[in-house]
């Protein structure tokens, strides 16, 4: 009986849809006016909305490609649902639920007509989870969209770093998203707060916030002393053993040497930078920071200051390395700035002398092999510098006594891969000399240790590498620019680095040489890039176009894979001298 009534009604409804379908028409669920209509009504609103985002999830998934945007069918559904589903968020900021379906619609359309329901989600209520990561999807959202032009968004944007003051929950990456999107939104009134987020004492400092503030502050392009002093604030940074220096380094670098950069580096090197001094002096009381390393102030700044290769800053570099009672690390980086800065310069630069012999000097200012020996740490920066005469230099050091003796000969191999570096055509002969005796030594050695055989292969193989990275210079003739070419598609990183140099070296503006060398721009090898970068740089002298675009690129496209985040920071420091020569 019961079974008998329910089909009486089931029946009855649907005679009664069938009669009413010429008046009202029957809901239709794969309809989405259907669901809007109830988004009005409390008891209904969560299914409405909950319903609309799936339709929403599935109409992205069966796009060609998927979740294309651009969709003819994707924008009929946000020209149907995003008025209401806008409204809905904002009039009931207290239906967490609901608002939980409607961020996924919002954040994911890519349509500024979600713009005043994202603004509305960032006024969440600090500790509530859900508010909380409702307002993130918004913040992430506004980033993707950057509406520029709209100074409301900006002053929302700028308030919501005050309201995600804590380091808990979702807060810290609310932060990040929200500068983030300040800096895509190219708005300078964003500056002061920014600068004024950077430098924060250490005990308020958040990494994640530091690094989205300087990448920020480099994107804005205010190259005012306070930005500047403030992302050199930031190169010191030091979170739990996190830090900012390379976003501070690629924000600099984006300044350019005319933002003044360069002389409050060369002030920091000096230890005339204040701020930075106390924030070091800090590290002292904040719990579990590791000792600070001797002379932290000056090499950082020096690191930097390589990647401007700014002929001002010689003079100060050269007083460092040249002074014993500097610490090894700070004048092995001087050494290294001053190779790269020696090489971007002019051939007829009147500080490639100086910097030669200060770089030779220290080379042969300590007793070989000994504690106090810097040619080990100064032969990359000679070699780098491209000097012909660091071939004899290399080669008289290598062959003194005490570098001559068969149990040096490991040592030794420290010295001849600058000199396989160095080395020309016209003076391979001296460097097969030494490098046949060293394997003779080797060879002397297994023949009487056997045992020892294991140990000294490596040593060998070393020796091999050695060899093959020079025989580049044996098999081309000095300034055979075909032959350098060649040789960059050398499966051998050394090789391919050691023709680099020997292209570099030949200078001029060489646009053959330069598309060759482009073909490696995205290298996956930090040495072999940075010599390619080395070379680029060489062969500009009146900038490359071509060069900028291509960086660029291999940038773009390695977005998001923070183990290229040096070689990022390195292309930005090359483009950026590129522009300035045009």
């Amino acid at each position: 009986m019961r079974t008998s009534r329910l089909a009486t009604r089931l029946t009855l409804a649907a005679a009664l849809c069938l009669g009413a379908a010429s008046l009202t028409g029957c809901e239709n669920e794969n309809d989405p006016a259907t669901w809007v209509g109830k988004l009005s009504a409390t008891n209904k609103r969560p299914a409405a909305m909950r319903r609309l985002r799936q339709m929403w999830e599935s109409k992205l998934a069966t796009t060609t490609p998927p979740n294309n945007l651009r969709d003819p069918a994707v924008q009929a559904f946000l020209n149907a649902v995003l008025p209401a589903v806008n409204e809905a968020f904002v009039d009931h900021r207290d239906e967490l639920a609901v608002r939980k379906e409607a961020i996924e619609i919002l954040a994911g359309s890519g349509d500024a007509r979600a713009i005043p329901a994202l603004l509305n989600a960032l006024e969440f209520s600090p500790g509530n989870s859900e508010s909380e990561r409702i307002a993130l999807r918004a913040a992430q959202a506004l980033k993707e969209l950057h509406p520029a032009n709209n100074p409301q968004v900006v002053q929302r944007l700028l308030a919501t770093i005050d309201r995600a003051s804590g380091n808990s929950g979702s807060a810290p990456a609310i932060r990040e998203a929200v500068i983030q999107a300040l800096g895509a939104i190219g708005d300078r009134s964003a500056v002061d707060v920014l600068v004024r987020t950077l430098k924060k004492p250490i005990d308020q400092q958040e990494i994640r916030t530091a690094r989205a503030a300087a990448d920020a502050l480099g994107l804005l392009g205010d190259a005012s002393q306070p930005v500047v002093d403030a992302l050199i604030y930031g190169l010191y940074l030091n979170v739990r053993r996190a830090n900012a220096f390379n976003n501070c380094g690629r924000a600099l670098t984006r300044l350019g040497a005319a933002a003044a950069v360069v002389p409050r580096l060369i002030a920091t090197v000096n230890g005339q930078n204040p701020e930075v001094t106390l924030l070091i002096n800090s590290f002292a009381s904040v719990p579990g920071m590791p000792p600070v390393p001797p002379g932290l102030q000056q090499s950082t700044a020096i690191d930097v200051l390589r990647n401007f290769a700014d002929r001002s800053a010689v003079p100060a570099l050269i007083a460092l390395l040249t002074n014993r009672e500097t610490v090894g690390n700070v004048r092995g980086a001087a050494a290294e700035t001053l190779g790269y800065t020696g090489l971007a310069l002019p051939a007829d630069a009147p500080e490639r002398g100086p910097i030669f012999t200060a770089l030779s000097t220290v080379f042969n200012e300590g007793t070989p092999g000994g504690e106090d020996d810097m040619a080990p740490t100064v032969a990359p920066a000679l070699v780098l510098l491209g000097d012909a005469r660091t071939v004899a230099l290399l080669v008289r050091r290598i062959s003194t006594r005490e570098m001559s003796a068969p149990s040096a000969v490991q040592y030794r191999l420290g010295l001849l891969m600058p000199l396989a570096s160095a080395v020309r055509h016209d003076t391979f002969a001296q460097f097969d000399t030494l490098a046949t005796t060293a394997a003779a030594q080797l060879a002397a050695m297994v023949a009487a240790q056997p045992d020892a055989a294991s140990e000294i292969a490596p040593v060998q193989a070393q020796l091999a590498t050695i060899r093959q990275v020079a025989s580049v210079a044996h098999d081309c003739d000095d300034g055979n620019l075909a032959c350098y070419r060649e040789r960059l598609a050398s499966p051998e990183k050394n090789v391919v680095r050691k023709a680099a140099y020997m292209i570099a070296w030949t200078g001029g503006d060489n646009p053959a040489a330069r598309q060759a060398l482009l073909a490696q721009a995205a290298n996956p090898d930090l040495l072999v890039r940075r010599s390619i970068h080395v070379a680029i740089d060489a062969l500009s002298p009146h900038g490359c176009a071509e060069c900028i675009t291509r960086l660029e690129q291999v940038i773009e496209g390695e977005r998001g894979q923070e183990s290229k985040s040096l070689l990022h920071l390195e292309a930005q420091m090359l483009i950026s001298r590129l522009r300035g020569r045009t």
